[in-house]
Formats: structure tokens, sequence, C-alpha cells
């Protein structure tokens, strides 16, 4: 049995063992975890440990490199994902030490926390702890009016040659004090581009005066519509809630309808979004005038361990204190409660 990072021309190979897993949404697992090797910037052949005997992958266990808003700062993680063994191979262990392996990387690549989402015992076992994130989930009235939108704001699908500028800055400000987001630079964002639908996204803009005030982004995850993204400048929240009702409203030809299986109307009434009422008390007010009802809603899957206090602590400017834990001084800086990580990142 050999433990070790995947070797060049076993890329095929690693998608022949990922497609064994069983999806959500009416993907194979080839096709899903193809975009992650071929369209994602920071994939590298590294990054990928695996269990092999006799010429034949067995398991799988992946880093993907997220700087994360930590205490202010952009701390260097690594997500963990594509964990996976074949049904024959398993109860033997091999998921375990792949993950210590990566964990064992992560830290010696500068990596100080690693995040991931679903709970396992095997990631407890390996330091993870359970961070109790929340979601926010808004259902709209079925009688609400068609959304209107402010007077004097345009708004129309996101076109990357037009607005990704102004979208990245965007994107940029409204992001940088809230925890737990990743601090996008080139090669994220072409990963985000490429791989935030599922496959097909929606992105709408706003602009008003000629500027871009606004912008949501939306996909179909797991058979519910979810806004992976938003932002929008201070004083245009009825025009981001406006563009959040564009997004919950019905329509023919339905993609993500078609897709899922249910009727568009039904579909699109309930959206699952990032927890508005922490950092986003005024659009949670816009989108209650736009006919949302906006509810709390725990998420059961995100799971994070501090590798080393020390890097985390030269990166924040802050230290843990007397005899406290890595996870306990990582969840000081980061708050469960207080973390958001846009779906449009996901590994």
């Amino acid at each position: 049995m050999e433990i070790r990072t995947l070797e060049r021309g076993e890329r095929e190979a690693l998608l022949e063992l990922l497609d064994g897993w069983p999806l959500p949404d009416g993907w194979r697992g080839r096709d899903f975890f193809r975009r992650y090797v071929e369209r994602d910037p920071t994939f590298a052949d590294e990054n990928v440990w695996v269990a092999a005997e006799d010429g034949a992958l067995l398991s799988c266990v992946q880093i993907f490199p997220r700087p994360l808003r930590v205490a202010g700062a952009a701390v260097p993680a690594g997500g963990i994902g594509s964990v996976f063994t074949r049904d024959a191979a398993r109860r033997r262990g091999l998921a375990e030490r792949l993950m210590e392996r990566a964990c064992d990387a992560m830290r010696a690549r500068g990596m100080p926390i690693s995040l991931l989402f679903g709970v396992q015992p095997l990631y407890g076992r390996q330091g993870f702890e359970f961070w109790p994130a929340r979601a926010a989930l808004l259902v709209r009235a079925p009688d609400a009016p068609a959304p209107a939108g402010p007077p004097g704001v345009a708004v129309s699908p996101f076109d990357a040659g037009r607005d990704l500028p102004s979208v990245r800055d965007l994107h940029a400000r409204y992001s940088e004090l809230l925890p737990g987001t990743v601090a996008r630079d080139d090669a994220l964002w072409a990963h985000s581009l490429a791989n935030a639908g599922n496959p097909e996204e929606e992105f709408r803009t706003a602009r008003a005066g000629g500027e871009l005030v606004a912008y949501a982004r939306a996909a179909l995850l797991s058979g519910v519509v979810s806004l992976m993204e938003f932002a929008c400048a201070p004083g245009f929240e009825s025009a981001l809630a406006g563009l959040v009702a564009r997004i919950a409203s019905e329509r023919a030809d339905d993609p993500f309808a078609a897709r899922a299986g249910r009727p568009s109307a039904e579909l699109r009434r309930v959206l699952v979004s990032a927890p508005l009422q922490l950092f986003a008390p005024d659009l949670a007010v816009a989108l209650a005038s736009a006919g949302f009802e906006v509810r709390d809603l725990p998420l059961r899957n995100c799971m994070l361990r501090c590798l080393d206090a020390e890097a985390l602590a030269a990166r924040v400017g802050a230290r843990p204190r007397p005899g406290e834990a890595p996870n306990a001084f990582l969840a000081r800086l980061l708050p469960g409660q207080e973390l958001t990580f846009w779906m449009a990142d996901r590994f």
C-alpha cells in the first residue's frame, strides 16, 4: 500500500475513483469533480493525497487552498474535500491516513487553518471540531407582487467583460469585514466563475447612474435555490433586495426547475442565504419589504481545525491565552455564529 500524492498522468484515474460517489442534482462523480481538476486554477497534483495498491487508486483526499478573512487578516487556509474510498477498500483506515498526511502538508505549507463541510467521526478524530455556523432561509409570500425595483436602477444579467472589474471591487469592499469569507485573487475569481454554477448560475447586477451598486448570484444546490453570494453599495439594499426577488420569481423554461423536477413557482419561493441578521440588517428589512420572511437556519455540516496556533497568531497579531487550546483560540478569532463562507467559493 502506498500513501502519497497524486502522480503525473493519474488525473483520469482520480476521476474514475470519484465516479463511484453518488451525488445529488443528477451529477456523475467524474463529471462533477472534473470541473475542479480541469477548471480550478488552484488544483495541483501535490494537493491530492491518495492510497494506491497494485496500480489502482483506492482512496483520496484533496486540499483546496483558500485564504480566509480572520480577525481582519487574510489567513492561508486549506479546505478539505473529495474525501472518498472505494467500497471494497473501506474500514482499512485509508482515509484516516490520508487526512493525517493532508493536515501535516497544510501545516508545513503555512496553512494554519483547515475547514471542511461534512460532519463525520473521521474528521473529529483528526482534530476537526463542529463550528456552529448559521445561514438564512428566505421564504417569499406566494402573493408577493412582481419585483419592481427602486427607480433609476437598471437590472441586467452579469456580463464578465462589462461587469467583472466592478463586481470584484464591490465584492472586496462588502466582504472584507465578514469573518470567514475568501480573499479572492485572480485565480480564485476564475475558479468561482467557472465552478459555482451547478451547472447553471443565475448572476444578476444592478446599476444606478451607470455605476454597479449591487449583484446577486444563485445556483441550485441539492435541490434548493441558494444565494451563493451577493453584495451592495451602502444605501442600495433595496436594489439588492430587488435582485433577490427576481431570483425568487417564477419563470418559464426554468433550468433550475427542470433539474430539480419541481414547478418553478414552488422551487423559487424558498431560498437559502448567508445569515443576514448578523451582518446585513438593512438588507433584511429591504427583503421584508419585498415580501420575504427571513428565518434563522443553523448549519450542521461545518468543521474547522487550527493546525498551527503560533502561525495563526503571527498572521492576526493576537496571542492564545495561557492554556488555550488551538481550536479554542480559532473559535475566539472566528466565532461560528459570525462565519460567512460564500457558497460561490465552495469546493
